[in-house]
C-alpha cells in the first residue's frame, strides 16, 4: 500500500447491537494509526435491534464512519455493496471485516504492511475460539471450492481481508444476486488470478449476540454453494 492510497473499510451489521460498540472502538483508533487516508463503511443490512441507531450515533462523533442502511440481502452480497459503493468513490484499497467482535485489530497492521509489492493479503485463521465445527466448516468450503472449480483457497470465507481495488474490478458486478456466501466466488477469483498472500491472525469467539447463519443452514447453504460455483465457473475465468 502506498502512503497515500484511499482505503475503505466495509463491515456488514445484522442484529449486532450487543458487540457493536466494542468492535468500533477497538477498530477506529487502530484504523487512525495505521491509515493516514480511510473511510469506515458500516453497512446495515436490515437490522431489527437498536444497530442503527448506534451506528449513526458514531457517526455523528466520527467523520471517518458513513453509514448505509438497507434492506436485508444477506452478508455476503452486502459485502459486494459495499465493495461497489468503494470502487464507486475511488478506493484503492478495501478491507473486509466483521461486526462480532471476532475480527482482532491487533494484527491489522502486520496484514497492511504485507501489502507491500501484493495486491491481496488475507488473514488466514490458524487458531479460534468459535469451536471445532466451524473450523471443520471452513475446511469443507475450501474442499468444495477445488472440487467446483480446481481452485485452492485456505480460508476461503474469512472476514479479514485486505484487497487492492484491481483484484474486485471486474466481478463484483458479475457476482449472481442469489449467491449466498458471495465472498466466497470473491475469494475463488482473487486466488485464481492474482494470489493470495496469508497472514496467520487468531480468531476470537463473538462478543455478544448470536450467528445470523446458523450451522444447519450453512450446511444447506454449502450444497447450494457448491452448485453455484460449478455453474459460475466462467465468472471466474
Amino acid at each position: 500500500m502506498k502512503k497515500d492510497d484511499h482505503v475503505w473499510i466495509i463491515m456488514p451489521v445484522y442484529n449486532e447491537e450487543a458487540s457493536l460498540s466494542h468492535v468500533v472502538d477497538s477498530w477506529l483508533p487502530v484504523f487512525k494509526e495505521v491509515l493516514p487516508n480511510f473511510v469506515f463503511c458500516i453497512i446495515n443490512d436490515g437490522s431489527k435491534d437498536s444497530s442503527i441507531d448506534i451506528m449513526n450515533d458514531y457517526a455523528s462523533k466520527h467523520p471517518e464512519i458513513r453509514v448505509i442502511d438497507k434492506d436485508n440481502t444477506g452478508h455476503g452480497q452486502s459485502c459486494i455493496y459495499g465493495y461497489q459503493l468503494a470502487l464507486e468513490n475511488g478506493a484503492d484499497w478495501v478491507f473486509q471485516m466483521d461486526s462480532d467482535g471476532q475480527c482482532n485489530p491487533k494484527y491489522f497492521k502486520s496484514v497492511v504492511d504485507a501489502s507491500e509489492g501484493r495486491k491481496l493479503v488475507y488473514g488466514f485463521r490458524k487458531t479460534r475460539d468459535d469451536g471445532w465445527k466451524r473450523f471443520f466448516i471452513s475446511r469443507i468450503v475450501s474442499t468444495f471450492i477445488w472440487a467446483a472449480t480446481g481452485v485452492w483457497v485456505r480460508d476461503a470465507n474469512i472476514p479479514y481481508r485486505f484487497m487492492h481495488a484491481d483484484t474486485l474490478k471486474g466481478i463484483v458486478d458479475r457476482v449472481p444476486k442469489d449467491f449466498h456466501l458471495a465472498n466466497v466466488l470473491i475469494s475463488t477469483y482473487q486466488q485464481k488470478h492474482f494470489g493470495i498472500h496469508w497472514v496467520n491472525i487468531h480468531f476470537d469467539d463473538r462478543f455478544g449476540g448470536e450467528p445470523s447463519v446458523k450451522l444447519f443452514k450453512f450446511a444447506k447453504h454449502g450444497v447450494d454453494m457448491f452448485k453455484q460455483l460449478r455453474s459460475s465457473v466462467q465468472a471466474i475465468k
